[in-house]
């Protein structure tokens, strides 16, 4: 591993050998329970209006976004990445119906569905059962934190007992799930992030997604945060923490992101965050700095009771 951490495209490299794969995000169509009124109307309190998915082809059709990312990106292995909103949201016809487009391109050998540890009715299980026969396939399942506290700030809307009761679903099944996990929540210190990551450990899901606790336009956290109510990570802290997080974390769990991004136009604060290669090589560079690598505390977590924080 060239890394100090294990990288998705380190392990896009080990699945795929000699190919070249780029994830496609893709708005489905789908709603979300926390936005429709099925939980809620006010969503999670960082969404913002694409729900997290792309701003330039939103309104095209599925079929569409995929042609114009593999005509600007020719030559190449996709993953259809499901990216807006809950993309387990709907009758399993609906979903299956989806889901089955990406067959239709021989080019396509993955795909990712972002979903809520409440949004997946009993009868998707053996549709995403057989999915995972046909094509890879990951659950991007989001969670953001194990504390309630955190949740209810957030407006998630469902507990972490809840993602307990999914998470071993999917897991028995055989299918990928990686975690969304926000950093930097207000009220949030390092020992309640580092009890995240001992849960992590101890149910090792596939792959985690870190996300910086950003603000962007429009959203819930955006007048929050013009009110004054918190203050976001500078660039220096995130890196400490994220290093600090990386190094109590199983190495067989693969980072697939290890920040948050989202289009300038959307974004609020921190505006460091804007450069996300920036962000990435403080984080390696600090590692490499310090002869560190992902896991090489992971002991060390065993004592979080007994620290002194």
């Amino acid at each position: 591993m060239n890394e100090p951490y294990y990288s998705f495209n380190n392990y896009l490299k080990k699945k795929f050998p000699g190919q070249k794969v780029r994830k496609i995000p893709i708005n489905a169509g789908f709603s979300c329970p926390n936005k429709d009124g099925t939980l809620s109307r006010k969503g999670c309190i960082f969404c913002d209006a694409y729900g997290s998915g792309p701003v330039k082809t939103f309104r095209l059709s599925i079929s569409q976004q995929i042609d114009r990312f593999i005509e600007n990106h020719p030559g190449i292995k996709y993953i259809a990445y499901y990216q807006a909103n809950t993309n387990t949201h709907g009758p399993v016809s609906e979903l299956k119906k989806k889901y089955e487009m990406v067959f239709s391109y021989p080019d396509i050998v993955g795909l990712f569905i972002g979903t809520r540890p409440d949004a997946i009715s009993e009868d998707t299980y053996p549709l995403l059962e057989d999915l995972n026969d046909r094509i890879y396939i990951s659950i991007e399942l989001g969670l953001q934190s194990i504390h309630e506290k955190s949740l209810v700030f957030l407006n998630r809307n469902h507990s972490y007992s809840r993602f307990l009761d999914t998470f071993p679903q999917l897991k028995k099944r055989n299918i990928d799930v990686v975690v969304h996990l926000i950093v930097g929540i207000p009220g949030e210190n390092r020992k309640l992030m580092l009890e995240t990551i001992k849960e992590m450990n101890r149910l090792k899901p596939a792959g985690i997604k870190f996300h910086l606790m950003h603000v962007l336009k429009d959203t819930p956290l955006d007048r929050i945060y013009k009110k004054k109510q918190f203050k976001t990570l500078s660039q220096e802290e995130y890196t400490g923490i994220m290093v600090d997080l990386l190094e109590h974390l199983d190495p067989d769990i693969v980072i697939h992101r290890i920040t948050g991004e989202r289009e300038q136009e959307l974004f609020v604060a921190p505006l460091w965050a804007l450069d996300k290669i920036k962000t990435i090589n403080a984080i390696r560079s600090r590692m490499i700095d310090r002869n560190s690598f992902q896991g090489i505390k992971i002991d060390q977590i065993q004592d979080l009771k007994r620290e002194n924080l």
